[in-house]
């Protein structure tokens, strides 16, 4: 118990010893954490955004020439009755030309030039189950689709949505590439600050380990040390990163990062500093 009380006396002398140097480590492991934090909160509203226009996206059956309503809705049941499938619509042939005059009013003379023996196939628009919008079921149903009788082609995006996927999954790998980057650097950080810590207290350093003291009461004021560098720098991160959302949030709409990725930044900070500074108080150790 009083090597316990002796650590933590150590711990509060060494914190106390050169606060300016510790300032500015703080200062750079916070200004690192901003920009972490700022991909982050980008890389979020990004893959949110992807995600809802992933999930958006239906497919579109066209339907040959000659097929009845009474026909097309039957086909409409059979393909609700598919594995994630949520929905299914009929589009008649004089819906077809409303919606394609309100959406494109600008080529509705298109339909004028083709006469008046002319009329857009019947479709059904097909809508998905949340988590089934994704390219292997669409092109699964899509297959099962177009083998059905009545139906001409099948269309969901198909030359899209891969760029999409492949969007997404690019950017998990750059905030995953980048967390890597920031726990080496800062890790680097702290490191040198710790060593300059154990240079500055050679001597006691020195006394301890002549009169036995165990290597992690050595040790401890330094780790302790790092992780509050580590600790505060990544919550300082946050604080600033917030106050410029905060600010940014009337001209660019977006959403601040999750509790849940705050309490991960925060995790990674201490991770970093704990890293570093036992990687500091090593070196120093082993080569005296």
């Amino acid at each position: 118990m009083s090597m316990i009380k002796e650590a933590i006396r150590e711990t509060s002398l060494s914190l106390r010893h050169r606060p300016g140097s510790r300032l500015v480590t703080l200062l750079m492991v916070s200004l690192a954490f901003v920009v972490f934090d700022t991909f982050l909160i980008i890389s979020f509203n990004l893959q949110n955004l992807m995600d809802r226009e992933r999930g958006a996206i239906g497919m579109e059956v066209f339907l040959e020439v000659g097929v009845s309503e009474a026909e097309a809705r039957t086909i409409g049941d059979l393909i609700a009755g598919i594995q994630g499938v949520e929905s299914v619509y009929y589009v008649s042939p004089a819906e077809a030309e409303a919606l394609f005059r309100s959406e494109l009013p600008e080529h509705s003379d298109l339909l004028e030039v083709m006469g008046n023996e002319f009329s857009l196939p019947a479709s059904l628009q097909v809508t998905f189950v949340d988590q089934a919008g994704r390219e292997d079921v669409m092109e699964s149903v899509s297959r099962a689709v177009s083998a059905m009788e009545g139906v001409r082609e099948t269309v969901y995006g198909e030359d899209f949505l891969p760029g999409l996927i492949r969007t997404v999954s690019t950017i998990r790998r750059l905030v995953l590439l980048l967390g890597i980057v920031l726990v080496f650097s800062i890790s680097m950080v702290v490191f040198y600050t710790v060593r300059l810590s154990v240079v500055r207290r050679a001597l006691t350093v020195d006394i301890m380990r002549t009169v036995g003291a165990p290597w992690w009461f050595i040790r401890i004021p330094f780790v302790v040390e790092g992780v509050i560098m580590g600790t505060a720098g990544s919550a300082g991160g946050l604080i600033l990163a917030a106050s410029l959302s905060s600010i940014l949030a009337s001209a660019v709409s977006h959403r601040f990062i999750p509790p849940g990725w705050i309490t991960v930044v925060i995790l990674l900070g201490a991770f970093t500093g704990t890293i570093g500074a036992l990687a500091g108080s090593y070196e120093k150790e082993r080569r005296k």
